[in-house]
């Protein structure tokens, strides 16, 4: 069908549920726009990994190199983007940085990490 034929079948609109909910869009604008960002962000493999690996335990650049086979210039770029849309967070010990996942990454993160995870054959850390 031609989205341009198409038209709505309902009898009327309900101006108060429309104006709600688009109130609530508007009110939460820039929620969608950070977690856009954010599964944008992890629809790369490298990223999607990094972040499986985290949530598993903290760990640091060159633990992620190693695992990942990477290098660490590598493996650091996409921690910096993961630390931009505060996906990722660090402790420091001397002068080594534990990665781990940010305290208030999102819920449907969190939630899509924990399902792929459930996909995934492993050993408890």
């Amino acid at each position: 069908m031609d989205i341009k034929t198409m038209t709505c079948i309902r009898k009327e609109a309900d101006p108060e549920k429309i104006s709600k909910f688009s109130n609530l869009v508007k009110d939460n604008n820039l929620n969608f726009v950070k977690v856009s960002k954010q599964l944008s962000l992890i629809g790369n493999e490298v990223r999607l990994k990094i972040l499986w690996l985290l949530q598993q335990d903290e760990l640091c650049v060159c633990d992620l190199s190693d695992i990942l086979n990477m290098t660490i210039p590598a493996v650091s770029q996409h921690l910096r983007k993961l630390k931009d849309l505060e996906m990722v967070d660090f402790r420091r010990e001397g002068k080594t940085l534990y990665y781990f996942l940010h305290p208030e990454l999102s819920d449907l993160i969190i939630l899509l990490l924990k399902g792929f995870a459930n996909k995934l054959k492993t050993e408890t850390v």
